[in-house]
């Protein structure tokens, strides 16, 4: 059993505060607090146990209890035991929700039934911070939070949420069908927020492992790192590890990716990644370090649904692996746009540093159309013309190799079997790459209005380089022509610098 003396836990307490407040040594000096002050502050849980939470050898039982008890401002130590802790917690503003787990396991916290706190494991205040739990099989989702300023989540698991497969009450009106409960929820539509998650993992939640909802006049920021997302099941239109959503004019959603990795949604509908943008919304996405391993459709998607909406990805020293159908998706959706005089300001631009894009349509269900890169318009209406708007595609120093179908597909298909054509603007730059072994082709171009830089990169399979890029690994679809590429100053791929 894990064991504090009460000078311990005062050491504890203090550090904590003057950590949260930024005290410089002189301050340190000065601040003391009280066996008593700490103890108004602070309280022990555990499942089982009867007594009254102020001490670590008299913890409370149930979390109902001490939930209507506790203040704002309060620490909670919650102590492991062989058996969760039922029914979940609302946390109030500033109060963190700390683990101290013994030599076998974190402490856990469950909410099997809808019955309190509406089947929620953890329901988040402003300035929470949670570290080191557990929790698991929550009838809803696993940690819930609307409109909180920020939240510190630290070395916490999320495993089995969204057992009931139940939804929010929350929509975002240019997807299909209501939003579903996930292993975390952040919902922004009155101000900021700040969700800081490290060192954590969420597994085998349905619908989302974790979901951002963005709207109105709001600016948000989810930064996840050092996290394992993987597995989970699909509800309705949603089977997605990481989903960032942003609607509205000045509503802006923020997504840095540090150090994890995601895989496992293996649906026709399973996506690593997914942003989507809309009614003129904006979303700025950092990914660095990450892994994106095999899911059911696509690694990393990013969807502006109406002009004039934007979305800006960076991906930097990444392996991006193993979907089924794109690792790296980017499209304009041709939904009604907001202004139809902005109708043509839809933009989605990808920028790709020392990364490996590899294996596109190693899942089954999408060998026939799997791309490594794929950009190109969504038809969800088809009495609306094709959107219109621009692509900008950048990526340096990186491997693209081995997609069931091409490396690079630019335009879709069906749109122009249907008589239509694209007509965005895509400015392509590819340089110092390594593109092999991909399929039918290493190349696709179905639209007119394209411009592919392609110099400087070495062009092969594993049998050994080519002499530049051959026509035979070019596919191109009327009205576009071979002009729109440059693939001259080819390297030979024993001088590549990757």
């Amino acid at each position: 059993m894990l064991r504090f003396n009460t000078l311990t836990l005062m050491v504890l307490i203090f550090l904590m505060s003057c950590s949260a407040s930024n005290h410089d040594s002189k301050q340190l000096k000065n601040n003391v607090i009280s066996e008593k002050q700490i103890n108004k502050n602070i309280w022990f849980i555990k499942t089982g146990a009867s007594g009254n939470g102020k001490s670590i050898s008299n913890p409370i039982g149930s979390l109902a209890l001490l939930e209507s008890m506790s203040k704002k401002g309060d620490s909670i130590f919650v102590l492991a035991s062989d058996f969760p802790l039922q029914g979940g917690i609302k946390l109030k503003d500033n109060q963190r929700l700390l683990g101290l787990h013994d030599q076998k396991n974190k402490p856990v916290i469950s909410n099997t039934d809808g019955l309190s706190n509406n089947g929620i494991g953890v329901v988040l205040a402003n300035n929470n911070q949670i570290s080191n739990i557990r929790i698991e099989n929550s009838h809803a989702s696993g940690i819930y939070g609307r409109n909180i300023s920020s939240v510190q989540i630290d070395d916490v698991e999320v495993d089995g949420a969204n057992r009931s497969e139940s939804f929010l009450k929350v929509t975002y009106p240019t997807l299909p069908g209501s939003l579903p409960h996930a292993g975390m929820v952040f919902i922004h539509t009155d101000q900021p927020g700040q969700i800081k998650i490290t060192g954590s993992k969420v597994m085998n939640t349905a619908g989302f492992g974790i979901l951002s909802v963005t709207s109105n006049s709001v600016e948000s920021l989810l930064s996840v790192n050092q996290t394992h997302i993987e597995g989970g099941t699909k509800i309705g239109f949603f089977d997605v590890g990481i989903a960032v959503l942003s609607q509205g004019s000045s509503a802006k959603a923020l997504l840095d990716v540090f150090d994890s990795e995601v895989q496992g949604r293996m649906t026709r509908n399973g996506r690593n990644i997914m942003m989507v943008a809309s009614g003129g919304a904006k979303i700025d996405a950092h990914v660095e370090q990450f892994l994106s391993g095999p899911t059911g459709q696509d690694g990393i998607v990013a969807a502006v649904m109406q002009s004039p909406s934007e979305i800006d990805l960076y991906i930097g020293d990444s392996i991006i692996e193993g979907a089924g159908q794109m690792n790296i998706e980017g499209t304009l959706v041709n939904l009604t746009p907001v202004d139809n005089m902005q109708d043509h300001k839809g933009r989605v631009s990808i920028e790709i540093n020392g990364s490996t894009i590899r294996d596109a349509g190693a899942v089954s269900g999408f060998e026939d159309v799997a791309a490594n890169v794929w950009l190109g318009g969504s038809q969800f209406l088809d009495d609306l013309a094709p959107a219109k708007g621009s692509y900008s595609l950048k990526i340096m120093n990186s491997r693209i190799e081995g997609a069931g179908r091409t490396g690079f597909e630019f335009g879709d298909l069906e749109i122009l079997a249907s008589g239509q054509n694209e007509m965005s603007f895509y400015d392509v730059v590819l340089r110092n790459n390594t593109i092999i072994d991909n399929g039918q082709a290493d190349i696709m171009l179905h639209v007119p209005d394209a411009h592919i830089d392609a110099r400087q990169n070495c062009w092969g399979s594993s049998e050994g380089s080519y002499k530049g890029l051959s026509d035979q690994r070019v596919v191109i679809s009327k009205p576009a022509s071979i002009n729109q590429i440059d693939f001259n100053e080819p390297l030979n791929c024993s001088d590549e610098k990757n």
